[in-house]
């Protein structure tokens, strides 16, 4: 399954953005007789990354772990994807590894360095759900593809026969009417019986309102086999610009559905459909804002937003129509909430009200703040150790029972050390899917004006493994805990 963002009608595979480092992923499951597994595909843009001695060279690591217990790692990998300067005419460097996983959700850390750079590596975290039955009918992630070549090589980009190459950007441009995709059918020959027949068809639905498009289908009759694959192509060129689904259906010779997949796209054309063609209803919210509203309704979702989306409201938000900020707008929320956006929007807007009244500054809004963002992004903390008045006093000796539960930290005397002040936000679950997970907040200045995010072992968050030696003034010696250190561990004191 590829994630999907909404950006100026377009719906893509997750983007990522730094200083400097653009990069591109996505992901599909698999169903096989030797185990099932994920592929993972990534593509990293050349013209992004620092050449040295004419060579470009990014350190990718990957791991996926159980959502139910991140601690429990199922695969790992370090790689080291390089390209000379002869072959930047490629423009990108593509990556792709499987990994093979049992039925469940996990979770997926992305990290990319470039070696060539003194910029932070750049970081993704997502969500992979597995769930093949066996024996029971079923289709893999749907892949959008390049047009595929025989080859009779055995690289990780050929199967069947074919070179199999993911298409990374779910944009079809004016001039390509031509959607190629590749698929597996399992265990048709249980379901239907072996070498019955079943019909597969191809349809392309609207994003939005999820109607099929009339005159955009194709079938075949098919027999039933233990796997099936489908590499196909369909035809787009009667398409009006916009979002939709590719759709394929397994249905039986009473044309019932059985099963289906579905795969977002979007089609660049010269057809541009009204407002109403693309489900955005005449009484819809966005229509009543004014101009400086909907730039700001815009603009508020930046703590929340993906990389990419972020880009848009950094470069373009200012250069765009009013009808691509409302169409932006209504399609973020109805992604989140597709029966009634106008709630999911209202929802944030009361959140965000709260955000700006408990942590606006005299120079940021609330929602600009670190403790703003997390807020948002994390919703209320199950519980919150606040020691701004007790920062710089003398505090309790750690106990002989926390030496002994913590035998590798060194046994430093932490009394009297200076703290400056400071907040831990515990969070028993996070909203993806870790457990017990803390924030700790700093005011540097002691003023406490602003709190900043210090260190967090939420994965993907800002992390320094002498986080307390700085919150210390630096008068607690790197790699020693203190009373701090044990208020993180435990959640209190």
């Amino acid at each position: 399954m590829k994630k999907i963002i909404v950006l100026l009608l377009i719906t893509l595979p997750y983007i990522l953005s730094a200083q400097g480092l653009n990069a591109i992923y996505s992901f599909y499951t698999f169903q096989s007789t030797e185990g099932n597994y994920v592929e993972l595909c990534t593509s990293i843009d050349l013209s992004s990354v620092v050449f040295k001695n004419a060579t470009a060279e990014v350190e990718l690591t990957t791991l996926i772990c159980k959502a139910e217990n991140t601690e429990e790692i199922f695969y790992v990998d370090k790689r080291n994807i390089k390209a000379t300067e002869n072959e930047a005419t490629n423009q990108v460097m593509l990556d792709i590894q499987r990994a093979k996983l049992s039925n469940g959700n996990y979770v997926l850390y992305l990290s990319f360095k470039d070696k060539n750079s003194t910029q932070p590596a750049l970081e993704a975290k997502d969500v992979i759900r597995m769930n093949y039955l066996e024996n029971e009918l079923a289709l893999s992630d749907i892949q959008i593809i390049n047009p595929p070549k025989k080859s009779s090589n055995q690289a990780s980009n050929v199967k069947n026969g074919y070179v199999i190459e993911p298409y990374m950007f779910d944009m079809i441009a004016k001039d390509n009417n031509t959607l190629n995709y590749y698929v597996e059918i399992y265990n048709a020959d249980k379901y239907f019986g072996v070498d019955s027949l079943y019909v597969l068809t191809t349809v392309v639905e609207n994003f939005s309102t999820n109607r099929k498009v009339e005159g955009v289908l194709k079938g075949r009759r098919m027999k039933s086999k233990s796997t099936s694959v489908i590499i196909g192509d369909i035809d787009l060129s009667e398409l009006e610009e916009g979002s939709y689904y590719l759709t394929v259906e397994v249905r039986d010779a009473n044309n019932i559905l059985h099963a289906y997949k579905k795969e977002a796209f979007y089609k660049e054309s010269d057809k541009k459909p009204t407002f109403e063609q693309i489900g955005i209803p005449k009484d819809a919210f966005v229509f009543q804002l004014s101009e400086e509203e909907l730039n700001e309704n815009i603009e508020i979702l930046y703590p929340v937003a993906t990389e990419e989306i972020k880009r848009f409201i950094d470069k373009d938000l200012k250069t765009s129509t009013r009808e691509v900020k409302l169409y932006f707008l209504y399609s973020y929320w109805q992604t989140k909430n597709a029966d009634n956006p106008q709630k999911e929007w209202q929802d944030y807007r009361n959140r965000l009200d709260f955000v700006n009244k408990k942590f606006t500054t005299n120079i940021k809004k609330g929602y600009e703040t670190d403790m703003g963002r997390i807020y948002l992004v994390y919703g209320p903390p199950s519980n919150i150790i606040d020691e701004k008045f007790k920062g710089s006093s003398g505090f309790k000796r750690r106990t002989r029972a926390d030496y002994e539960a913590t035998p590798e930290l060194e046994r430093d005397n932490p009394d009297g050390v200076v703290y400056l002040p400071y907040q831990m936000w515990r969070y028993d679950h996070t909203p993806f899917g870790e457990s017990n997970r803390t924030f700790v907040f700093y005011a540097p200045q002691n003023d406490m004006a602003e709190y900043f995010l210090l260190h967090s072992n939420v994965r993907g968050e800002k992390q320094d493994m002498y986080w307390e030696s700085v919150l210390s003034r630096h008068t607690l010696p790197e790699g020693v805990e203190g009373d701090a250190g044990v208020q993180f561990r435990k959640g209190h004191l």
